[in-house]
Order: structure tokens, then sequence, then C-alpha cells
């Protein structure tokens, strides 16, 4: 597969994730709903159902592209999917736009086709387990550590953003892993313990959010769990399956974040 058609993937993987986001926020009524069981219900209830299916087959598309791209790079388009959630927000749930939007959109694009144009040629992975084990440690030991006593709401949200973040990126590191292991084998997947682990970092990435969110809000909180769901998978690229990352490339994940952030402060 050539890289641009695997870029593709990754752009379609993330459009898929936001449009799942967007119609669960659409069709969120029907939690709490009082009353009777009517129209308006089964339409939310639909609508959250058909959001909640295509936030998780968001990772057929990513799996694919992971066959070609790094981790780092994959999870990069994570700021593609903040775009593409900004729009269909403006859209389907009539948010507003903003003129700021413009030029970090710039950016986000500017920065993604930097960090690919850069990346060298695709290789076989080299898979180091104990640092992979170490990886998998970190968000799990951050969790624990963010129900210390005493600790101050912001920081202990910020810890959560950080938790949901980095598991977030873990997935994706875990993803990588079983490609490289098992190609396309899917059903091969059953018998791994990496795929266990992805979906216990699935879980622990939407449970910590939701954490988080009971403290903060999503726009103090989100630019930490993008953030970290961007960096954290290019710190495992280097260290878990010894990809180089250029300078250049390190500046472009910074823009990227920074673009993030930008756009959720303004929303």
């Amino acid at each position: 597969m050539s890289k641009a058609v695997a870029a593709l993937l990754a752009l379609t993987a993330y459009a898929v994730l936001s449009l799942g986001m967007v119609l669960m926020k659409k069709g969120i009524a029907w939690i709490g709903h009082k009353g009777p069981k009517d129209g308006a219900w089964r339409r939310d209830l639909g609508t959250w159902i058909a959001g909640f299916l295509l936030s998780n087959l968001y990772v057929v598309p990513s799996l694919m592209a992971l066959k070609t791209l790094t981790p780092h790079i994959v999870a990069a388009f994570a700021g593609f999917g903040v775009v593409v959630l900004v729009l269909l927000a403006a859209a389907v749930l009539g948010e507003k736009l903003y003129r700021s939007d413009v030029p970090y959109t710039a950016a986000i694009f500017l920065s993604i086709i930097l960090l690919n144009i850069y990346e060298p040629s695709p290789g076989k992975a080299a898979l180091n387990i104990p640092l992979l084990a170490g990886a998998a440690a970190f968000p799990l030991l951050l969790f624990a550590a963010a129900f210390a006593k005493g600790m101050a709401r912001s920081v202990r949200a910020v810890m959560f953003a950080s938790v949901s973040g980095t598991s977030t990126g873990m997935v994706v590191v875990l993803m990588k892993t079983l490609v490289e292991i098992y190609g396309f084998r899917v059903g091969d997947y059953l018998h791994s313990p990496y795929v266990y682990l992805y979906l216990l970092f699935s879980l622990t990435a939407f449970i910590a959010l939701q954490l988080a969110y009971r403290i903060e809000s999503m726009m103090r909180t989100g630019p930490v769990q993008y953030g970290s769901s961007i960096v954290y998978p290019a710190v495992c690229s280097a260290l878990v399956f010894g990809n180089v990352i250029r300078l250049i490339q390190i500046a472009a994940l910074a823009a990227i974040i920074l673009a993030i952030a930008g756009i959720l402060r303004r929303h």
C-alpha cells in the first residue's frame, strides 16, 4: 500500500470517528428521557446508536493505515479529526464557526503534510516487548495516581485528561503491534493478549475522559487529551518500534497540538 493511500485511510478513520461523536451528541437526549418512549425518543436512540457504531468502526481504516504508516503519523491525523468535528458540529448541531478556525486548520493540514513528507520509507518494525510493557504501564499508573487525596481539582482533571490521551495513544500502538504480528488476519487477534490490552485501553480512555469532563469543561481538558494522544504514540514509535522522528516532525507535531488547543479554546 502506498503512503498516499494509507494517509487517505487515516483521514477517513478520524473523519468517521468525528462523525460518530457528533451523532452521539445529537442523539444524547435519549439518556435520561422522561415520559413515553415516543418517536422523538426512538429517533434520538437511533441517532446515538449510529454514532456509537461509527465511533467504533474507525478502527478498520486505522488498522489498514497502520500497515504502512507509523503510530505517530496515524495519531497526528487526530488534528484533522478535530477540524471535521468542528465543521460537523456547525452543520449538524448548529454550533458557531470562527475566523480563527481557518488559520488553525491550515496549520494542521500543513503540519500533517510535513510529517508525511519527512517520514522515512516504511520498513518492518522492530518491536521491543519490554518497552511496550513499560509504555502500557504508564497510563495505568497515572490513572491510579489521579485518585490521590488532597489533589487540586484542576490538577486531577489534567491528570484524567492525560490518562485518556495516553490510553488513546496506546490504542494506536497496540493496533500497530497487531498489524505487525498478524497482518489483517483478524481471527488471529483473538488469540493475542494485545487485543485485550487494546480493549482495556479503549475503556480506560473513555472512563478517564468522562471523569475529566466532570471536573473541568471540554475546552480546558480537550487540548491535554488530544495533545497527549498525539505525543504518546510518537514517544512509543521511537522507543517501542525504533522509528526515527526528525526535528522537523517534532515541530510539526507541536504545531498540530497548538492548533488543536487554539480551536478548542475558541469554541
